[in-house]
C-alpha cells in the first residue's frame, strides 16, 4: 500500500515539473539546465507534505543550496561575461582573467566553465568600482561565493547595509574595516 502512495506522490510531482519546465526560456542545454535545477529545488524545497526521511531532507537542503546560489547570480542585476567586461574595459579577455586571478574582479564559474562577472562590481563607465579589488584583498576571500556573499551581506555592525552599498558610497575606510574584520571576529 504505501509504494502505491510513493508512486501516486511521483507521478504528480513528474507532472508538475513537467509543467513548470515547460514554462521556462533557453535554446541551449547551458541555458536550461540552471532553470531546470531552480525550478525542481523550488518545488522541492517548498513541498511540505511530503514524509521526512533522511533523502528527502538531503534533497530540500541542496534544493535551498540550489536556490541561494541562483539568487547570489541574479542580484544587482545578474552577471556579464568575460568579453563583455573585456570590451568594457578595452582590453583583452587574457587581461580580463588575470585580473580575476589576482582577485581583482569578482567571478563565478558556470556549469559549462564559463566565467560570469556580477555586474554590481561595475560603475556606470563599465570600470570596476573604487574599493572592490582592496576589499577582497582585507577580507582575505579565497573563493568566488565568499567574495559574493561578502559583498551582497549586510551586516549589523554596518546598520544592516552591505559592504557594496558602502562601496558604493564611497565609504571606502569603512568598507575596508568591515572586510578587514569579516571572518576573524564575527563582523
Amino acid at each position: 500500500m504505501r509504494s502505491k502512495e510513493v508512486l501516486r506522490e511521483a507521478d504528480k510531482l513528474g507532472l508538475e515539473l513537467g509543467r513548470r519546465l515547460k514554462e521556462l526560456p533557453g535554446n541551449s542545454i547551458g541555458e536550461v539546465l540552471p532553470r531546470i535545477m531552480e525550478v525542481a529545488a523550488s518545488f522541492l524545497s517548498n513541498r511540505k507534505e511530503m514524509t521526512a526521511s533522511p533523502d528527502l531532507a538531503r534533497a530540500k537542503l541542496l534544493a535551498r543550496g540550489v536556490l541561494a546560489r541562483r539568487r547570489l547570480e541574479e542580484a544587482e542585476g545578474g552577471a556579464i561575461s568575460t568579453d563583455e567586461v573585456a570590451e568594457n574595459l578595452g582590453v583583452t579577455r587574457q587581461a580580463v582573467d588575470l585580473r580575476r586571478q589576482k582577485a581583482q574582479l569578482v567571478a563565478w564559474r558556470t556549469s559549462e566553465k564559463r566565467w560570469r562577472f556580477p555586474i554590481w562590481q561595475f560603475g556606470p563607465d563599465g570600470r570596476p568600482l573604487k574599493g572592490v579589488s582592496e576589499c577582497i584583498a582585507a577580507a582575505e576571500l579565497d573563493d568566488e561565493w565568499s567574495a559574493m556573499i561578502f559583498f551582497l551581506s549586510a551586516a549589523e555592525s554596518l546598520d544592516g547595509l552591505r559592504p557594496l552599498d558602502l562601496v558604493r558610497q564611497g565609504r571606502l575606510s569603512e568598507a575596508l574595516a568591515y572586510a578587514e574584520r569579516y571572518d576573524r571576529h564575527g563582523a
